[in-house]
């Protein structure tokens, strides 16, 4: 559709009676309510949690073959 028949169609549903309501408003996910500190040097904190094999390999590769 394109922007003149959405408004001629939102017209005439208005002109018959319709109402158009907002719906309420969603749960908020940007919303953290209990933040992670991590104190530097925490022996509890796993950094490795991303590395893969294979981005061992490819760290292992990038330095053997570089000048």
């Amino acid at each position: 559709m394109t922007r003149t028949e959405i408004n001629t169609a939102v017209n005439t549903y208005l002109k018959n009676g319709g109402k158009i309501t907002k719906l309420p408003d969603g749960p908020n996910f940007r919303f953290q309510p209990y933040g992670v500190r991590v104190v530097p040097g925490d022996p509890k904190v796993d950094v490795t949690v991303t590395e893969t094999p294979t981005t061992k390999q490819q760290i292992n590769y990038v330095e053997e073959n570089s000048l």
